[in-house]
């Protein structure tokens, strides 16, 4: 797709804008982003994380780092980039409460394809069903937790 400021070149950034309930999209090449300003409107998702999510100064861990290249807790919010692949298990406790608090789940629930059917399904809900068994015995509620054995039992059977 071409610039629809230039139509030269190719259009790399878009940006869509909904104001009062009117969407309105326009597809920009890099150098007309930059010159219209539009390109200071794109930010980092970091920055956009770090906006939604209260990091807590008193939370930092200021001792640990990654073992892989030396990465530190401070350093990875700054500039919200990991600097290894070591970095993905180093810090993986940290990303998956960001995670938590911005989409509300860790494990993506969305829809799945037909050829999966019902074997994806109900693998899905025996996930759900093991993790919910958890909860109940940590805040022992063993009847609940006994249910929740026996629905996990009945899908193992099937």
């Amino acid at each position: 797709m071409l610039c629809q400021n230039c139509g030269e070149r190719e259009a790399r950034i878009s940006i869509t804008q909904i104001v009062n309930n009117k969407k309105t999209e326009i597809h920009l090449c890099h150098q007309c982003a930059q010159q219209s300003g539009q390109a200071d409107s794109v930010f980092a998702l970091h920055k956009m994380l770090a906006g939604m999510v209260d990091w807590g100064s008193d939370s930092v861990d200021k001792g640990k780092s990654c073992p892989g290249c030396g990465l530190t807790e401070v350093e990875l919010r700054q500039n919200g980039r990991f600097g290894c692949g070591q970095c993905y298990q180093t810090w993986a406790t940290l990303v998956n409460t960001i995670i938590g608090r911005v989409q509300g789940r860790t494990a993506h629930t969305g829809k799945i394809p037909r050829s999966a059917g019902e074997r994806a399904r109900a693998q899905r809900e025996m996930g759900e069903l093991k993790e919910k068994l958890q909860v109940a015995i940590r805040e022992e509620r063993f009847e609940d937790a006994a249910r929740l054995r026996d629905r996990i039992r009945g899908l193992q059977k099937d």
